[in-house]
Formats: structure tokens, C-alpha cells, sequence
């Protein structure tokens, strides 16, 4: 698994690549915030619309898929709902990792950028947050999808300082289990 990190502004987005672009949102939370705002903003509220006509409503373990139009180095989003942003807790946090990994696992996606659910340190703990996110992975990949993983994770600079060396330590234990 290859781990790379991004800033979650626009035009840090717009220097990276991936098949897939993953977005959270909550079902009681409009307009978009985060990343989600950031790049609904750049595709000129294109998830905004699809919230207003019903298509998308931020519901728990919600996926939908669409192609990304060429205003981001992305050939697909996929938007995964979080619930009401009340129930979100360390378990929602797991069940929504574990989620969306076996959504990506299904499709065979295995290079994705993602910003981590919710806003750790508030909504979770960075330890509780890097245990589901491990754990999702772990059980959402067959081994030699892990091995051909390449994840580029969508923090602030200070997240990405506090989640260096746990992700180093994550990434080697789930090289570990993907050579066994």
C-alpha cells in the first residue's frame, strides 16, 4: 500500500490523480462543509443539485457513484452518506470506513483519495479513527488488493503531522497481513 498526503484546498486537489475521489456528507448538513463543500463548490454545486432533487440525501451507508467532470484530476466520485451528524460516533466512524472500503473493494477501485469521515479530534479520536480506518481496510481488501492500494489521504498539514507515523506503523502492519 502506497500512502500519499494532500491538503483538502482546490488547488492542492488539483496536482493529485486518482480513479476515484471519496466524499462524505451528513444527512442534516447543508450546505456541504469540507472537502465535500470545496468540490461540490468547484463542479458548480453538482452535488448541491443532486441533494435539492432527492437523488442524494447523505443517509448512513448511502453510495453513489458518478463520473467527475473534468474540473478535477479525478475519473469518478463517489459520495457516501454518514447519517445524521448526532448518531456519528467512533462505531459510525468504523462502519463508514468499512463501508466505503467494501464499496471501493467491490468495484476493484484501489486507487482513491479520501479525506478520514468527520472531523477527527472533534467528531473522533485520531486513535479511535486510525483503528476503523485500519480495521475497514484490512477486512474490506483481499490481500493483493492491499498490496496494490494507493491511497492519497485529504488532511490539513496538522492532521497529516499527527497521522505520519501511525499510518507508517498501519501501512507496514497491513503489508504484514497482505504477505502472510
Amino acid at each position: 500500500m502506497k500512502l500519499r498526503y494532500a491538503e483538502p484546498g482546490l488547488h492542492e486537489l488539483d496536482k493529485e490523480h486518482a480513479v476515484c475521489l471519496v466524499l462524505t456528507g451528513f444527512s442534516d448538513e447543508r450546505p456541504l462543509r469540507g472537502l465535500a463543500g470545496r468540490v461540490d463548490w468547484r463542479l458548480n454545486g453538482q452535488l448541491s443539485r443532486l441533494m435539492r432533487d432527492s437523488f442524494i440525501d447523505g443517509h448512513f451507508t448511502e453510495a453513489v457513484l458518478t463520473p467527475m467532470a473534468s474540473r478535477l484530476p479525478f475519473d469518478r466520485l463517489l459520495f457516501v452518506g454518514m447519517g445524521a451528524r448526532a448518531d456519528f460516533n467512533e462505531q459510525r466512524f468504523a462502519e463508514i470506513c468499512r463501508f466505503t472500503f467494501e464499496t471501493l473493494s467491490r468495484m476493484h477501485i484501489t486507487d482513491f483519495a479520501m479525506a478520514l469521515p468527520g472531523r477527527i479530534g472533534l467528531d473522533v479520536g485520531l486513535r479511535q479513527a486510525l483503528r476503523g480506518w485500519e480495521d475497514g481496510i484490512a477486512s474490506a481488501f483481499p490481500a493483493e488488493m492491499i498490496q496494490q492500494l494507493k491511497v492519497c489521504l485529504i488532511e490539513s498539514a496538522d492532521v497529516q503531522r499527527e497521522l505520519v507515523e501511525p499510518l507508517r506503523r498501519i501501512c507496514r502492519d497491513l503489508a504484514e497481513r497482505a504477505t502472510d
